[in-house]
């Protein structure tokens, strides 16, 4: 079989770059639901955002600078100290229209000390500024204020790159929860694409505790020609673990309680 998407031992095939987390279909079918959505991603932000990338609130528990939001740029006329907005630009009519602050999910803020709650993942950056456009960027770098879109359905179901195998029994690890690693050296400043891949350390969590504090739920090893779940670089399908997610179950999620209503 031609290894299309994986990277064999003996350097066959072509390599699927890390990508982060790459929307594919929605659970219920529906593909026209309005649930892409903007968010602000303040100037004290810390870590630079991609396409790909899992985006979390930003609260008192977590990024606490970044707590609140941002009106969105067309809106905005007058000077502003963030370098973004510059000399503003907008056109200042009208009623503020406020977008949520969002941060990078960092791996581990599961963890019930971080206790971050998924907005969803990035699919684009906009509404852009003058500062954005000017200087061509395709991601958002650190400390930049921005307005980011974000997928924040919680049924899409997503392909992401698994690096290595857990092993030779991947088939047992489906429906688990996962982890992802960061990747910095894979993430492309050129294109805004995320270097996030699913750490396959994490797969065995196979407790309701464990699997809770992890973002994503392991689907299957996703449909496409030539994915091979037995060799190095190949393809899964995963989707948000909804006790991390806003609008998952039981309930709405908050950071010093992501299980308000029992686990």
């Amino acid at each position: 079989m031609a290894n299309f998407l994986n990277q064999s031992a003996t350097g066959i095939g072509g390599f699927r770059h890390y990508s982060g987390l790459l929307p594919a279909t929605y659970m219920s079918g529906d593909p026209f639901r309005a649930s892409v959505r903007p968010f602000h991603v303040p100037a004290a932000n810390a870590s630079a955002i991609f396409r790909g990338d899992i985006l979390v609130f930003a609260d008192a528990t977590n990024n606490a600078a970044n707590v609140g939001g941002g009106d969105l740029p067309a809106n905005i006329s007058a000077p502003s100290t963030s370098v973004v907005i510059g000399n503003g630009g907008g056109s200042g009519l009208g009623n503020a229209s406020m977008a949520p602050n969002a941060a990078r999910w960092a791996p581990g803020n599961g963890a019930a000390a971080v206790g971050a709650v998924i907005a969803g993942v990035c699919v684009g950056f906009g509404p852009l500024t003058l500062y954005m456009a000017k200087n061509g960027f395709q991601y958002i770098p650190a400390s930049t204020e921005a307005w980011v879109w974000v997928e924040t359905d919680p049924e899409v179901e997503m392909y992401a790159t698994v690096p290595t195998v857990p092993g030779t029994a991947f088939n047992l690890n489906l429906n688990m929860g996962a982890d992802v690693k960061a990747n910095a050296g894979f993430q492309s400043t050129r294109f805004g694409v995320s270097g996030l891949s699913l750490d396959a350390a994490t797969f065995a969590a196979g407790t309701t505790a464990a699997i809770s504090a992890l973002p994503l739920r392991i689907l299957s090893s996703g449909n496409q020609i030539g994915n091979d779940p037995t060799a190095v670089g190949f393809v899964a399908k995963v989707m948000f673990n909804k006790l991390r997610h806003f609008r998952g179950s039981p309930g709405i999620a908050t950071a010093n309680n992501p299980f308000p209503f029992g686990d």
